[in-house]
């Protein structure tokens, strides 16, 4: 097995306007299917409410792809690394769940992503999870198993194992991994440390789709010391290859660190990555959590979000591995704000659900309630997509939550996670992507509920 069989390149010109007419044939083929049709016919939808969810999808789609070029990975195609691969049946269920359900409260899940371990040899300063090296404090294997069938019962599409660092418990990793059903999109965070060939190829043999390997500067002196460990550096860059040749999807993640902010420095991590043969880049700014905490609220940078469209428009970049957007232009007030819940869940290794790692607030913790009524909670917490940040617009109420959830039960800090995320919501706007549509949702909305309330009446 060889790099150039897993090749990946940049879908432009005339290639985007193939793919856009393969997306919407698909599209319309799972809007007429008549597994779909039924279950709308189940949910009270109508055909009108089918086709405005279809126009919806379109518009998210057009926001996911304004600053990024799809890729072509062996034959399927990848709109970004938050969306499965298209043609899968992780796709269609993707689709499936826009087309077939109406109240935002009750579309499932786009990604659920689950810390199988909080062990990690590394010491990251802007690490969420405050990795240890003790197994006996992780979640039970059988928890997370039971977990992870919950989830695909709910209709996600899309499941992220991680850590910690999952390879430092690879024969438990590998357990999860082969746990997961064929049909759901599977990725893994890593940081490089404990990768092999072998291991990356048997990954893949049991279902792993994609990989983000950690690696947060050119300089590997940058890199190790950011991440606590003096080979991090050789670490990601061999994982790297070791992903690529068993044919798995392979992009880098970075925390930039404040040097790379400047627009040269950048541009050479931009052309190293290149260099290395990955798909994407996966830029996560800097949050107050974890060790960063203390730091406070540090802005979104706007040298980053500029770079990502002028890179973009740039010819010179065109094959250049796309960013994939998050913090620096799809979680922007113009895209589509935040995206927890509608598009991430997070269960932390001692099982506390999650929006997100960096929001530090539980819903509920699996070991004390059953995740189905967990879920329900949090969906019920997220009645629509709003602008912001939670850890940044809330995190002197974050703050407070942290000091006072000791000795809570899970079901006191859920109702105290609730109250933050009413008050995130009031304090928020509709994104952009959904703004020009939002009027007419909100008018079939009440239309909706009324025609379900009327159907759910005993005669």
């Amino acid at each position: 097995m060889t790099n150039e069989q897993h090749a990946t390149h940049n879908i432009t010109s005339l290639e985007i306007g193939r793919v856009y007419g393969a997306l919407l044939k698909r599209s319309l083929q799972l809007l007429l299917a008549p597994e779909n049709r039924e279950k709308r016919r189940q949910n009270f939808l109508t055909a009108g409410d089918a086709i405005f969810n279809l126009i919806k999808i379109s518009f998210l789609h057009n926001t996911i792809l304004k600053y990024r070029y799809m890729v072509q990975f062996k034959d399927l195609v990848v709109l970004d690394s938050t969306f499965p691969p298209f043609p899968s049946k992780a796709f269609d269920k993707r689709i499936s769940n826009y087309i077939n359900h109406f109240d935002m409260q009750e579309i499932p899940s786009g990604i659920v992503s689950i810390s199988t371990t909080n062990c990690c040899p590394y010491a990251c300063s802007f690490c969420s999870t405050s990795a240890h090296r003790n197994p006996d404090l992780d979640l039970d294997e059988n928890l997370v198993k039971l977990t992870i069938k919950q989830v695909e019962s709910l209709g996600v599409p899309t499941i992220i194992l991680h850590g910690g660092e999952p390879l430092f418990r690879y024969e438990r990793f590998l357990r999860l991994v082969k746990h997961v059903h064929d049909e759901t999109c599977l990725w893994m965070f890593t940081t490089g440390c404990g990768s092999s060939l072998d291991r990356a190829c048997e990954l893949r043999e049991n279902g792993l789709f994609g990989v983000w390997i950690s690696l947060d500067h050119f300089d590997p002196d940058a890199h190790n010391k950011l991440r606590g460990h003096p080979k991090a550096f050789d670490n990601a860059c061999r994982a790297v290859e070791h992903f690529k040749k068993a044919g798995v999807y392979t992009c880098l993640s970075l925390v930039p660190p404040d040097d790379l902010l400047e627009p040269a420095k950048f541009i050479r991590y931009y052309d190293f990555a290149k260099d290395l043969g990955v798909a994407e880049i996966r830029i996560l700014e800097r949050k107050p959590c974890g060790r960063e905490r203390e730091s406070g609220v540090v802005p979104h940078s706007k040298t980053l979000e500029k770079l990502q469209q002028d890179l973009f428009h740039d010819q010179r970049y065109k094959d250049h591995p796309p960013i994939s957007g998050l913090s620096t232009w799809l979680e922007k007030d113009e895209a589509l704000g935040c995206q927890c819940r509608f598009e991430y869940l997070f269960i932390t290794s001692r099982g506390d659900v999650q929006p997100c790692e960096a929001s530090e607030i539980a819903f509920g913790n699996i070991t004390q309630e059953d995740f189905y009524s967990i879920y329900e909670r949090i969906c019920s917490a997220f009645p629509k997509p709003v602008t912001g940040c939670i850890p940044m617009v809330m995190f002197p109420e974050i703050q407070k939550y942290q000091k006072t959830k000791n000795g809570m039960g899970s079901e006191e800090t859920a109702q105290l996670s609730c109250q933050i995320m009413h008050e995130f919501q009031n304090r928020g706007f509709v994104p952009g992507a959904y703004r020009p549509l939002w009027p007419i949702y909100e008018r079939r909305l009440r239309t909706y509920r009324n025609r379900k309330d009327k159907a759910r009446v005993p005669n």
